[in-house]
């Protein structure tokens, strides 16, 4: 294996990763991390490479970076049994659980909230457009996505603090950098919501709606049996965290690079179809999922390097979206580069993001309705440090301070 020159892990890496994948780029491409118990896999080809053989390379490892505390491992081992759904399945049992869920965003489906996420965008910029400034992540980016997924789920107004309490919990206990003491409370916050779930879908039973949580209580798979409460429960906090944490973190990253480079946020207010076009760039750039895992099920090579059996993968979704080898100028903003929808920032292969039509929408309803009602947007004067969550496998803004004409 080679020798760890370089520290995935570290507060400067997480902070900014962009030195590290043209690292790994130029000098590393399949480069052995012990921090993380992984050889990280930066370059395109090798990604989709990758992510196209499930045979040979599992998603069954989950994706947690690091395991958290001994507590924590004790106290999520007082909830449900682990359910491998989505995001740790394989085929074929993986297809049979997406064709389930995959009825719940169809583009039809996703199609029919469109003016529901407008018009509650508009009331998001209602609640602080007089003020003329905004602190947009808490203000704006979190709740618009939030609010949609929760409806769906069927959670109350009432309890979308508590929601975002856990998506936020489940984040911290699979990124792996969280204190002991943190992911002890993660623990009990992933226990916490568990139940809350359990309660619904008993809730459900004796009164159904026509959202997400309906969809799959009236799912069954392909034996004819119904989902059990462990396998449900483990799709609505995968829902849950997918349906918020990344589209948050792109609706921010969207506005930080457009005022960053006013001329082209000036032609995109001018000209409103170039949106879905700068919307993909600023996701590959963005990458809100940065990382994901697999393990190899056999010895296999990538690109040279021999990977025994049962050997974790890093699979760098961030880097490969920075590759210069595909994407030319890769730090560039280019709407109008000829493989603009080529990104990986929705996955690829079977795992591809099932999201990913409403992530779209959601981002592109959230800066029309941004250039509509934000005049002259800047960044407050002395507030910004543009400083990011500290996590290996997602990356989003804490926070962005923002003025505007009034």
């Amino acid at each position: 294996m080679q020798s760890e020159t370089v520290e995935a892990l570290s507060p400067e890496s997480i902070e900014n990763p962009y030195d590290l994948y043209r690292f790994l780029h130029e000098e590393s491409p399949v480069h052995w991390d012990a921090n993380i118990g992984a050889f990280l896999v930066s370059r395109y080809d090798d990604v989709i490479a990758i992510l196209r053989d499930p045979q040979t390379f599992s998603s069954s490892v989950g994706a947690m970076t690091r395991p958290p505390a001994p507590e924590a491992i004790a106290i999520i081992a007082q909830g449900l049994p682990p359910a491998n759904t989505l995001i740790t399945a394989d085929p074929p049992e993986h297809g049979k659980y997406r064709s389930l869920v995959s009825r719940a965003f169809t583009p039809r489906r996703v199609e029919k909230i469109r003016d529901h996420i407008t018009e509650l965008a508009h009331r998001l910029v209602d609640d602080f457009i007089d003020a003329g400034e905004v602190e947009l992540v808490h203000e704006f980016a979190a709740p618009l996505p939030l609010t949609i997924i929760a409806e769906q789920l069927g959670v109350p107004h009432s309890q979308i603090g508590d929601f975002k309490r856990w998506s936020d919990a489940f984040l911290e206990f699979i990124g792996g950098l969280a204190s002991d003491e943190r992911s002890v409370e993660c623990a009990r916050e992933i226990i916490e919501c568990q139940e809350y779930f359990t309660q619904r879908i008993e809730d459900y039973r004796t009164d159904p709606q026509d959202d997400m949580l309906g969809v799959l209580l009236r799912a069954k798979l392909a034996d004819e049996r119904p989902l059990n409460p462990a396998e449900m429960t483990s799709i609505l906090q995968q829902f849950m965290l997918a349906g918020n944490e990344t589209t948050t973190s792109s609706i921010a990253a969207t506005q930080r690079y457009l005022i960053e480079q006013p001329d082209l946020l000036e032609e995109v207010r001018n000209d409103r179809n170039l949106i879905p076009e700068v919307i993909e760039e600023i996701i590959r750039l963005a990458s809100p999922v940065q990382n994901q895992f697999r393990v190899t099920t056999r010895e296999t090579e990538i690109a040279g390097v021999t990977i025994p059996p049962a050997t974790k993968i890093g699979v760098m979704l961030g880097a490969a979206n920075r590759d210069p080898n595909k994407f030319p100028e890769p730090d560039r903003i280019d709407p109008r580069r000829d493989n603009v929808r080529e990104h990986l920032a929705f996955g690829h292969g079977n795992h591809y993001c099932i999201g990913a039509g409403l992530a779209r929408l959601e981002s592109t309803v959230a800066l029309d309705v941004l250039l509509d009602r934000l005049e002259n947007p800047r960044f407050a004067e002395g507030k910004n440090d543009f400083t990011h969550n500290p996590m290996f496998i997602a990356r989003g803004l804490k926070k962005l301070y923002l003025e505007f004409d009034a």
